[in-house]
């Protein structure tokens, strides 16, 4: 039997790491001319193959966003991770992770602008990318975190979205307005923090 020309066919592991190099150049893209700034062609031409390959790879540029995003929010998790390896106590497993949360945001600002302040999104799309299950686990982590801060009966939905929208708002302030004589962000976090245990 004749061996038919073309292309064999990847790994899983190349398709993951053609698809992580496409989504590199669309963050670089991103980071230096905005979000519209990205397009299939320009992606094409920087990662040096024809456009109908990233449709291969990808359904467009939405896509690739959501790609993006979830690959920032597995790098916020995995942060937080590591700075919890060593915490037992369940009030500073709570606040390390807070903290590490606001942290990560305020380190990467060109992060918390991607995944919080995308233009060019459709809120079907975002709905879509946040009522994912993969993604919930990201902020819902916090659930846990509560619950073993309050095991007793306790509004921990209440707790974890005040909480989850505190932080957030605390790293879009100081990435948005760091001119601002702002508090100390551990000390907000902190504040914050106390109002949602008593």
């Amino acid at each position: 039997m004749a061996r038919t020309a073309g292309r064999p066919t990847r790994s899983k592991a190349e398709i993951q790491e053609f698809r992580s190099k496409i989504g590199k150049h669309a963050l670089e893209i991103y980071r230096v001319e905005g979000f519209g700034a990205v397009s299939i062609r320009r992606l094409a031409k920087e990662v040096g193959c024809a456009p109908m390959t990233i449709y291969a790879h990808f359904e467009g540029k939405t896509d690739i966003l959501r790609f993006l995003w979830a690959d920032v929010l597995r790098d916020m998790s995995h942060d937080i991770e590591k700075k919890l390896k060593s915490v037992v106590d369940a009030r500073e497993r709570l606040r390390a992770a807070a903290q590490a949360f606001v942290d990560y945001w305020i380190d990467h600002p060109d992060h918390f602008r991607l995944v919080f302040m995308s233009n060019d999104v459709t809120r079907a799309d975002v709905s879509a990318f946040i009522m994912d299950e993969d993604t919930l686990a990201h902020f819902l982590m916090f659930s846990g975190f509560i619950r073993e801060v309050h095991p007793e009966e306790h509004d921990v939905k209440m707790s974890t979205d005040t909480l989850i929208s505190g932080l957030i708002g605390i790293a879009l302030c100081m990435n948005t307005m760091p001119d601002y004589p702002w508090a100390d962000a551990a000390s907000m976090t902190n504040q914050l923090l106390s109002s949602i245990s008593t």
